[in-house]
C-alpha cells in the first residue's frame, strides 16, 4: 500500500516575477499548487486569475505554467497573468480581466502595443486575453478535481487501468471504482486516468461517482 508520508516531498516554489500581497481588502488573492506529482506553488491576484489558472491546469496540452510573468522592452513594461507553455512548445501569454475594466477601450489599446512587442521581441508566441465570459462552470469544477489529484499512485493506477482498459461504451466511476476493490483510493486512480486523457466523460458535466466514462487509451 502507498505510504504518502514516506516519500512526501513539498512543492516547488513559484516562480512569479513579483510578489501577490498574502491578503488584500481590496480584491481577492489566492495561492495554490498546481502541476503534477508534488507540484509547483502558484500565486493569483484575483479570483478571476485563479480560476484560468485552474483551467489551464487541467488542459492535456499545457505543460508548464508561470504566473506574473514580466515583461520588458524599452519603456515598455508589463505582467502578463500567466504564462502556459504547451507539448508543441508554443508559448501563450495570458492577461487576465474582468469584462467591465475592458469597456472604455485604454486597456485593450495598450494591449495592443504589448502585444506587438511581446510576439516581435519573440517573448511569447501568442497572446490572448482572458475574461470571466471565457470561464465554463463544467469546466471549472472539473479542473478543481483534477487538481487534487496530482499525486501519482503507481499500484493503484495500474489495478484501474486494467479495469478501465476492456471498457466497450460508457460506465461510471463508481462502477469502476468498485471494480478496483480499492475503494476511495481506486476511485481517486481513475480520477488520475481521467487528468490524463485516458478515460473521457461521456457527456460534458460536472463530474460525479455517476459520471460515465469511456477509454480512449494513453494519449500522452
Amino acid at each position: 500500500m502507498l505510504d504518502f508520508h514516506s516519500s512526501l516531498t513539498l512543492p516547488a516554489p513559484s516562480r512569479a516575477d513579483r510578489d501577490v500581497a498574502n491578503a488584500s481588502k481590496g480584491h481577492c488573492t489566492a495561492f495554490a499548487v498546481l502541476g503534477e506529482g508534488a507540484g509547483i506553488r502558484v500565486k493569483a491576484e484575483s479570483h478571476l486569475e485563479l480560476c484560468h489558472l485552474l483551467l489551464l491546469n487541467a488542459r492535456e496540452e499545457v505543460v508548464d505554467l508561470r504566473e506574473q510573468v514580466r515583461f520588458r522592452y524599452r519603456s515598455i513594461e508589463h505582467i502578463f497573468d500567466i504564462v502556459a507553455t504547451l507539448a508543441t512548445g508554443k508559448t501563450i501569454a495570458f492577461t487576465v480581466k474582468p469584462e467591465i475594466r475592458l469597456v472604455s477601450g485604454r486597456f485593450l489599446e495598450k494591449m495592443g502595443l504589448v502585444t506587438w512587442h511581446a510576439r516581435k521581441q519573440d517573448f511569447v508566441d501568442e497572446v490572448r486575453l482572458l475574461t470571466e465570459a471565457d470561464i465554463d462552470p463544467v469546466d471549472l469544477h472539473n479542473a478543481k478535481i483534477l487538481a487534487a489529484v496530482r499525486r501519482p499512485d503507481p499500484d493503484a493506477e495500474h489495478v484501474a487501468r486494467a479495469v478501465a482498459s476492456g471498457l466497450v461504451g460508457g460506465r461510471s466511476l463508481q462502477d469502476l471504482t468498485v471494480a478496483t476493490g480499492l475503494h476511495a483510493r481506486g476511485y481517486r486512480a481513475l480520477l488520475r486516468l481521467v487528468r490524463a486523457g485516458v478515460l473521457r466523460t461521456v457527456r460534458h458535466e460536472p463530474i460525479t461517482p455517476k459520471t460515465l466514462v469511456c477509454w480512449k487509451g494513453d494519449s500522452k
